[in-house]
């Protein structure tokens, strides 16, 4: 006849269960303490941010603007602070090309900002930086010797490298591009410092300057009057027109043929 055997006792059960229970207590322990600490860091009160160092060069950004902008967004303790969100506050201001946040402990914050370098004005209201890209600041400051570029907002960045080519162009015959548009129809215009104005039409605007270029030294050798105007849309040639009019009432000289200048 077989034997049942016999069942554990309460003692012997909690024994087994025992490294479980303490298990569960300890995790039970750790998640309330975890909790209290994540609460007690997110007192504002404790460990505050103090000091607020801004860091960059900074040549017509205003830096009471700046600290106010960042004393706006600072809204947290030193684990707190949404970092993300002040710098995006600071890179919402106009002179501001991009910033960088980072936090010193224990009571700090460090900003470094890059300033924006503009390239030239944009129509009436704007500037252009480095890249083309156009900032709005306000006041529109006076930046003596700053270029002029008109065009279509969405063209900014092409109309940018376009102008770099062609001042670099232009000053390997003594020519500085103060201005350029492209206007509703696509047709190019330039301006230099001595007041001479080009028409380069809407194709092959870099072809016509260059051919423009590579007779400049010859037109002016040929007349002392300065050159006011140049229309370079033409084919095989360009027309001009220079500063005083010509003897007997005569128009604007014609010039056809790129490789001869007679009959200027």
């Amino acid at each position: 006849m077989s034997r049942r055997p016999a069942e554990p006792s309460r003692v012997e059960r909690w024994q087994a269960s025992r490294p479980w229970v303490l298990g569960a207590l300890l995790l039970l322990s750790l998640g309330g303490g975890l909790a209290w600490v994540m609460e007690l860091l997110g007192d504002p009160q404790l460990l505050p941010i103090r000091l607020v160092e801004v860091d960059g060069e900074m040549r017509n950004l205003q830096r009471q603007q700046l600290e106010q902008s960042v004393a706006n967004a600072v809204d947290g303790s030193f684990f707190t602070l949404d970092l993300t969100r002040l710098r995006k506050q600071v890179e919402g201001l106009a002179w501001v090309d991009s910033a960088s946040v980072r936090r010193v402990w224990p009571d700090r914050l460090k900003v470094t900002v890059v300033e924006q370098r503009p390239l030239a004005y944009w129509g009436k209201g704007a500037l252009l930086n480095q890249r083309g890209e156009i900032f709005h600041p306000e006041p529109l400051p006076r930046l003596p010797g700053l270029p002029r570029l008109t065009g279509p907002d969405s063209q900014s960045v092409a109309i940018s490298k376009a102008f770099r080519r062609m001042q670099t162009l232009l000053a390997t015959v003594g020519l500085q591009l103060t201005g350029l548009r492209v206007d509703a129809r696509q047709a190019w215009r330039l301006r230099t410092r001595r007041g001479l104005r080009l028409r380069l039409g809407r194709k092959s605007v870099m072809t016509r300057l260059r051919r423009f270029v590579q007779l400049y030294p010859r037109l002016v050798a040929h007349d002392a009057r300065p050159l006011k105007q140049v229309d370079l849309r033409y084919t095989n040639g360009f027309a001009l027109r220079r500063e005083a009019p010509q003897e007997l009432g005569m128009g604007p000289q014609a010039l056809h043929g790129t490789s001869s200048i007679a009959g200027i």
